[in-house]
């Protein structure tokens, strides 16, 4: 007897794996056939494609990650699929030390933009956005590693020891006194839409105090604002890796100017900044397979814009990645003309590039993974 139920278990464990492993090669079948955006992330591997697809494609998986990782909740552990959860609860993915090497190269190349901006007359500003650990709070559990902080503090170091002028959003958030978890996503490496209108703020008065322009003060005013809350909408790219119950869902806060704004695009669109730069169709339908909603709604704000209700006539040139895309649209609406490059790949940003574009101030804002080894985020060439 006890041998036929040892081979009824191995028979029923054997069709459970078949009917999973079936699923899911349909599923990497018709990723391969009918390529589509992965919204979600489990690989921590991009140089194994087919790891990131097998994971993409796990039948079931969701669910899988959601029971392991409220499991992991009730035992208080602190580390999951590579993700660490602060004592506050935040998630959190801890960074490599980056080397003295490469931190004075991507000073050295900030440096040759700068003084070539600068014999053109153009003012350049170097802005790094605040990673989810606070350099005055860490809340990084014991044992644990990182050098996320300390690397931004060793590269503006060298950037100050230059004569790169620089906003340090951890400190001026700091010196506000505003608490940098509220203005970051719990489950995400993003800032929120709120974190973005406060950096407008920080560069507002400092193209200001540089080129004495005038600007729309509502543009600043959060107060000119309508906010909707989404409650329990954004389940971030660390979220992915630790499902819903591990450290719960995001809000997410749309904001909208009340003011009228009428801008162009670089395809030559006319329309107001909602219309032109925010998507609404991943606010429909809550989706917690899809860490999307920060990037798919402000999708189309990384781009060139020309604002119609402009008070000045100072043209920006914004270099940055998806920290940007809460960013951009206050730009837009606070200045004349805006050009944008990705911080991915900064190799087309050449002189040639720089006379076309005409800019009075160059902002490069950059998320701090930009300093770790081998990042392609200062490739300027002709400088």
């Amino acid at each position: 007897m006890d041998k036929y139920r040892k081979i009824v278990y191995i028979a029923e464990f054997i069709v459970i794996i078949a009917v999973f492993g079936l699923m899911s090669t349909i599923r990497l079948a018709d990723h391969y056939i009918n390529p589509k955006k992965v919204n979600n992330v489990f690989s921590t591997d991009p140089e194994n494609p087919l790891e990131e697809d097998l994971a993409y494609s796990f039948w079931g998986k969701e669910h899988f990650v959601n029971i392991n990782g409220a499991v992991r909740r009730i035992l208080d552990q602190r580390l999951m699929n590579n993700v660490v959860k602060l004592d506050n609860g935040y998630l959190f993915t801890s960074f490599e030390r980056a080397s003295d090497k490469s931190l004075k190269m991507y000073a050295e190349e900030t440096v040759r933009l700068r003084d070539y901006l600068k014999e053109r007359g153009t003012e350049l500003i170097y802005v790094t956005t605040p990673i989810t650990s606070s350099k005055y709070d860490p809340q990084i559990p014991e044992g644990i590693e990182d050098h996320g902080n300390e690397n931004t503090d060793r590269f503006l170091a060298l950037l100050d020891e230059k004569g790169v002028e620089y906003i340090d959003i951890r400190e001026r958030m700091y010196e506000d006194g505003i608490d940098q978890y509220d203005m970051m996503y719990r489950t995400d490496h993003h800032w929120t839409t709120e974190a973005g209108l406060y950096a407008y703020g920080l560069l507002e008065d400092y193209i200001v105090g540089k080129t004495g322009c005038t600007v729309d003060r509502r543009v600043a005013d959060i107060s000119n604002y309508r906010i909707t809350r989404y409650e329990k909408w954004h389940l971030g790219s660390r979220g992915q890796r630790t499902g819903i119950y591990y450290a719960g869902i995001d809000d997410y806060d749309l904001i909208l100017p009340e003011f009228e704004t009428l801008l162009s695009s670089g395809n030559g669109q006319e329309a107001g900044m909602q219309e032109l730069m925010v998507d609404m169709k991943p606010l429909q339908n809550r989706d917690y397979s899809s860490r999307y909603t920060y990037d798919d709604v402000m999708k189309k704000a990384l781009g060139e814009f020309t604002n119609h209700k402009c008070e000045n006539d100072i043209r920006i040139l914004i270099i940055t990645d998806s920290m940007g895309k809460v960013v951009v649209p206050y730009l837009a609406m606070g200045f004349k003309q805006l050009c944008y490059s990705a911080n991915s790949d900064t190799s087309g940003i050449t002189p040639e590039y720089i006379e076309a574009c005409d800019p009075d101030v160059v902002i490069m804002l950059y998320y701090p993974d930009c300093l770790l080894d081998g990042k392609q985020a200062f490739s300027f060439r002709g400088f």
